[in-house]
């Protein structure tokens, strides 16, 4: 292999790495208005995403792969660890949620309460779809937006009626500037999201 295919070959990877590793938030302005941008979020009911998650609790650490798939108001959730082995899935779907766990099966109305049933954790899932995106929902409170009207912060009482704070700390860099990190937390339990890439 000549130097000038090697020198190249090499630029091409750390431009690759660096596009990776990069999560800072843009900087310049959105091409879409606030209110545009708005608007279009509210209106995706159907996306997919891969994520990076963070899970601490009372001492207990789970580390992974999120996928999830939104499909109007119903959802499938699925982590895996760094291996590729799967942690649970989780399906919420007329009114009812099922999660499997090591190979067994279990229902309840609605995802929060099974995962507090089965766990000890309360979650906000049923608020997730919305927090994903970005957008707040009616039960939000103390927002924060960035110079370009990005909502940056809230608090969130969910479902269960636990309180969350939640902060967006970097978005994609296009016109829909959808989060990329997002730090979710209570006073006994933590979330950390890493998007990697959103399909819409």
């Amino acid at each position: 292999m000549s130097n000038a295919v090697k020198s190249l070959f090499l630029l091409l990877l750390l431009s690759v790495l660096a596009s990776g590793c990069s999560i800072k938030p843009r900087t310049e302005g959105p091409v879409l208005s606030t209110q545009q941008r708005q608007d279009r979020i509210e209106q995706l009911q159907h996306f997919e995403l891969t994520a990076t998650m963070g899970i601490q609790a009372l001492g207990d650490t789970v580390n992974g792969s999120l996928h999830w798939q939104q499909q109007g108001a119903d959802y499938q959730a699925r982590m895996t660890n760094f291996l590729g082995i799967r942690i649970f899935s989780l399906e919420s779907s007329a009114g009812q949620a099922q999660l499997q766990v090591r190979g067994e099966d279990y229902q309840a109305r609605n995802s929060s309460e099974l995962m507090w049933a089965l766990t000890g954790w309360s979650l906000p899932l049923e608020e997730m779809p919305l927090w994903l995106k970005g957008l707040a929902g009616q039960n939000a409170s103390a927002k924060e937006y960035d110079a370009l009207g990005r909502l940056i912060a809230f608090e969130l009482q969910d479902s269960s009626g636990y309180h969350w704070h939640i902060r967006y700390h970097s978005f994609f860099n296009d016109a829909l500037a959808l989060p990329r990190r997002i730090d979710v937390k209570s006073t006994d339990l933590s979330i950390r999201l890493v998007i990697r890439n959103w399909q819409l």
